[in-house]
């Protein structure tokens, strides 16, 4: 089958062959096969959006694909890879008639072993690291490659090893995914993200949190920056060392203090003003804040602005 003809041109017949409206055409392993499962994105209408359980790789076969992932765009040609962590959400613009593009989906005990690269001397250890952290925030890797070029050579060979079912597959694919992300690092090919129409800054993070804190949500916050909630969360915590959470309570405990120092406003008035539902809850999160309870930093609070309501 794929020893007289080209990848491209058979998975281009499988396409043309189809009649099925799904948006993903599963293509089958052997029966023992357990590394990932392999689709081909098909070219009927409607929207082909999705979340990823696992990781997956996404290989552009032939064509132009575009793609939205966590926010950013990118288009992927020829010969181009991306990686997506768990949990990344991506939209699959409509697709040409050479449009090809092939996704793997790896089994959840199977991601773990992508990264684990070898390195032994100092610069190797640094690069295998930058990786990591650029997997932990970004949740993706962007291979920009070209048909001619190993790492999109490596993939063909991965997918038609997958699709012959010969011995042995498995070892030889694991192999070659090894092989696919060291030549894309010896080779430079990690290309930078498209960036979001608007930058995330601390600055620009706690204006927003000052003029919503009674409101707010991740989803929200993550909508108004340009970024996929799960993306927009781990920014917050790698670029200022505090999660989003923690940032609006702190900022809620922030207003909690200067509101307990009025005493025309009630507790109860106090809760609902800086964002929180129940009364247990916010006493929760202001004795854990400021280690003791509201009516305790109330009573101090009034001693020394020399009220007394009695």
């Amino acid at each position: 089958m794929m020893a007289a003809v080209k990848l491209e041109q058979y998975l281009a017949s499988i396409l043309s062959a189809t009649n099925e409206d799904t948006n993903e055409l599963c293509l089958q392993a052997g029966s023992n096969f357990n590394l990932f499962t392999t689709y081909l994105e098909n070219h009927n209408t409607g929207l082909h959006r999705y979340q990823t359980a696992t990781a997956m790789l996404l290989y552009a076969a032939g064509g132009q694909t575009n793609l939205q992932v966590n926010g950013q765009t990118f288009a992927l040609e020829t010969g181009n890879l991306i990686l997506l962590m768990p949990k990344c959400d991506y939209e699959i613009g409509k697709q040409a008639k050479r449009d090809i593009l092939v996704k793997l989906e790896f089994k959840a005990d199977v991601q773990k072993s992508l990264i684990k690269l070898a390195a032994n001397e100092p610069r190797e250890k640094q690069i295998v690291e930058q990786l990591r952290n650029n997997l932990k925030v970004n949740r993706l890797l962007y291979l920009k490659s070209t048909p001619l070029a190993q790492p999109a050579q490596i993939i063909e060979r991965i997918i038609d090893e997958y699709l012959k079912h010969n011995l042995f597959s498995q070892s030889v694919i694991m192999a070659q995914l090894q092989l696919l992300l060291v030549s894309a690092i010896r080779n430079r090919n990690f290309a930078a993200a498209s960036e979001p129409t608007q930058q995330f800054a601390d600055a620009t993070l706690e204006s927003y949190i000052d003029a919503n804190f009674s409101n707010i949500t991740l989803a929200a916050a993550a909508k108004h920056f340009g970024f996929n909630p799960n993306y927009f969360s781990s920014l917050v915590k790698q670029k200022t060392g505090k999660s989003f959470v923690e940032h609006v309570d702190e900022r809620r405990m922030q207003e909690a203090r200067n509101l307990l120092a009025r005493p025309d406003i009630s507790v109860k008035e106090i809760i609902a003003r800086v964002g929180y539902n129940g009364k247990s809850f916010f006493y929760k999160k202001f004795s854990e804040y400021y280690h003791e309870t509201p009516v305790q930093m109330r009573a101090e609070l009034f001693r020394q602005a020399n009220i007394n309501l009695k």
